[in-house]
């Protein structure tokens, strides 16, 4: 290894280790120009990593270190616990996930009922959704999205790692009169 090339995945193994959460590819970019190739550092790195008791990973081109997944029995006291939502709140979130940008009225359509503000609140507050801006229509809903958290969350790489409208139907999830079943695409 080079000597430069040694300094450079030092540089991004400091700079993806001190930030508070994910960083965003553009901000390692910004934060080292000199350097040309950074996707090939980073994987790379990443490579480094594989079989360490951390592992780099990266979701929707931000990158951030994770506790091997074959270690959480040693962890137990540290791990993040995972939130059980309401069937509401999962059907909202699964509906903005499927259909972003999506507004309010929308949604409520889709589940055949009013979605309650609360359910709103949970989704941001945990980070799951963002306002993405206002639909040009009248009254000017507000448009709802995931997150890059909501990715990390649920372990996706980006939203094309949700199931299909197959696999949904195949864990008997959509069943013959849900609501959905006409509305996802695969």
């Amino acid at each position: 290894m080079l000597k430069d090339e040694k300094k450079i995945l030092r540089i991004l193994e400091a700079l993806i280790f001190a930030s508070e959460k994910a960083i965003h590819l553009n901000d390692i970019k910004k934060r080292i120009p000199e350097f040309k190739n950074i996707n090939d550092y980073l994987l790379k790195l990443q490579k480094n990593y594989e079989d360490k008791g951390i592992n780099l990973k990266v979701s929707d081109n931000l990158w951030y270190f994770e506790t091997s997944i074959d270690l959480s029995e040693y962890l137990k006291e540290h791990k993040v616990i995972r939130k059980k939502l309401s069937k509401a709140a999962m059907e909202t979130l699964s509906i903005v996930a499927y259909f972003q940008p999506i507004t309010k009225p929308e949604i409520d359509e889709i589940r055949g009922v009013a979605t309650h503000p609360g359910i709103f609140e949970l989704l941001l507050n945990n980070e799951w959704i963002e306002n993405k801006g206002r639909k040009e229509v009248p009254g000017r809903p507000v448009l709802w999205q995931t997150t890059k958290y909501f990715l990390q969350y649920f372990n996706l790489a980006n939203l094309k790692e949700l199931p299909s409208k197959k696999e949904l139907k195949e864990m008997g999830l959509l069943t013959k009169g849900d609501n959905l079943k006409d509305e996802l695409t695969n």
